[in-house]
């Protein structure tokens, strides 16, 4: 089962009607079916599956409760073994393989590590933070210990959020868990508008665009460097409209079961600087590696001590900026190692971005006084749109990596378009040699500008479905009826899974 199959919308609709049928067990009936859709969606056998749900709960359920019951010296240390315990879980199922696989080709060892290379567990790399985070949340004594364990089991493996996110904690979730909902046309409307908004993005425009990325990176001696930085530009649409289309099908779902869950994504691409880039994207786990690891390390007393010997050294102003550097590198460190173990992963999601993040902040007052010495109006929506693409361009840059599917294969794709910079391919030869006619184009073009109506709306503050609520009935009938025949008609059913899934 996955969240493109038939299956999936017919245990969709009878979890509801149980959900609502039996409304005081509608924790428990959430909590049911979240484990069977995990079962379901695995490729695991049954039995591992269900060992491993055993063992993440069990892990997390009585350590919270040794950690409430902890005093002194002994907390941080019941804290420390139950993080132990789930990363280490973590670690054997998603990493080992790779990583003893490196040491063996490095030092030449002659073992077998096959025993090691597990089937991947979705969402995995997901419900681990999530219960890590229920652990330091209840040892900072942001909330008590759970004593009902279905509560513990929902909040860790709430089907909706189970297998790409959004990150969540338990304060914001447990409310929600415990409140009786009654059956509401709001929600059920509201989370099926938003389910098809997010298939329509898939199918219709992630799909066409991952054509035009497979193709162009699998050929790339066919283009030249402006042809691979158009491919980059489509992975960038590509993986935007996956990734955010999963999240409005996943947030829909969950609305109709009445539970908010928080926004992952806020019109990344009208971002102006490469922080803001990385607010924007991907919300939920830059807010938990923020809370629970980057903040965190910046109280203690190591980074504090450097901090104070770098005033001395480098002067106040300079200073006071090192262990905030420091905090950043150790998240961002984190953040590649949490996407994969495989080196490329690594580079395109750890080092490109905290590189560009550190020369932006340090170079920041230089920027500022070359726009004042240039007298350069930055009220002007044509220098609000100059920083969106100079922005975009360097994200572009950690997609390229993703894209050459390798270290080796991008410094060979970066050679070529060196040597090859202004061989022109004509735009019509290169898209019948991809496989898309004027029809794919021009529904391209179409989502493009429907998507990029719909993150102007969240800019400023609103929703494409808030302003569609404006509408009369009539008008919302006929938009989600274009919705649907747009996936029917002209959508790529089937041609893959959510890029995410793999994390």
């Amino acid at each position: 089962m996955s969240l493109t199959s038939f299956s999936f919308f017919v245990f969709l609709i009878v979890t509801l009607l149980v959900y609502y049928l039996i409304k005081p067990l509608q924790k428990y009936t959430l909590f049911v079916a979240s484990v069977f859709f995990y079962i379901a969606i695995s490729t695991s056998s049954t039995l591992k599956m269900c060992l491993l749900i055993i063992y993440m709960f069990a892990v997390t359920y009585v350590g919270a409760i040794l950690i409430e019951k902890s005093k002194g010296k002994l907390k941080p240390v019941v804290l420390a073994l139950s993080i132990v315990a789930l990363v280490s879980a973590l670690f054997i199922l998603k990493y080992a393989f790779n990583i003893f696989s490196v040491i063996k080709a490095v030092f030449s060892l002659q073992c077998d590590v096959s025993f090691l290379h597990f089937v991947s567990i979705i969402g995995i790399s997901y419900y681990a933070l999530s219960a890590i985070g229920y652990l330091v949340d209840v040892y900072w004594g942001l909330c008590e210990a759970e004593k009902n364990p279905a509560n513990v089991g929902l909040f860790i493996f709430y089907f909706p959020q189970l297998i790409s996110g959004p990150l969540t904690r338990y304060n914001d979730m447990k409310p929600q868990f415990d409140m009786k909902t009654a059956l509401s046309y709001d929600n059920i409307s509201q989370g099926m508008r938003r389910m098809v908004w997010g298939y329509f993005k898939k199918f219709v425009i992630s799909e066409r665009f991952a054509v035009v990325v497979t193709y162009a990176y699998g050929h790339y001696t066919d283009y030249s460097f402006v042809g691979i930085l158009g491919a980059t530009l489509c992975y960038a649409i590509r993986l935007y409209t996956d990734f955010s289309g999963c999240m409005d099908i996943i947030m829909g779902a969950s609305k109709m079961f009445g539970i908010e869950l928080p926004e992952n994504f806020n019109a990344p691409f009208f971002s102006e600087t490469i922080q803001e880039f990385w607010q924007r994207w991907h919300i939920s786990l830059g807010v938990w590696f923020k809370n629970y690891v980057m903040y965190p390390l910046q109280k203690t007393r190591f980074l504090q001590k450097i901090g104070k010997k770098a005033k001395k050294t480098f002067g106040k102003k300079f200073g006071k900026k090192i262990p905030f550097y420091l905090s950043m590198i150790v998240l961002w460190f984190l953040i590649g190692i949490w996407h994969g173990a495989t080196g490329y992963y690594f580079i395109a999601s750890a080092i490109i971005p905290c590189v560009l993040l550190l020369l932006s902040d340090i170079f920041q007052p230089a920027f500022k006084k070359a726009v004042v010495s240039l007298k350069i109006d930055t009220q002007c929506e044509s220098w609000h749109y100059f920083r969106r693409i100079r922005t975009l361009l360097l994200v572009c840059i950690c997609w390229f990596v993703v894209c050459s599917n390798g270290t080796h294969a991008a410094l060979s794709i970066s050679k070529h378009m060196l040597a090859d910079l202004w061989n022109y391919t004509p735009f019509a030869t290169a898209m019948g040699k991809i496989g898309l006619d004027v029809l794919d184009i021009l529904i391209m073009t179409i989502g493009c500008v429907l998507l990029f109506i719909s993150d102007r709306y969240c800019y400023k503050g609103t929703t494409i479905f808030k302003k569609m609520d404006e509408q009369n009935f009539f008008v919302k009938v006929i938009f989600i009826c274009l919705e649907l025949m747009a996936i029917m008609f002209f959508g790529m059913v089937g041609t893959s899974s959510f890029i995410y899934f793999q994390f």
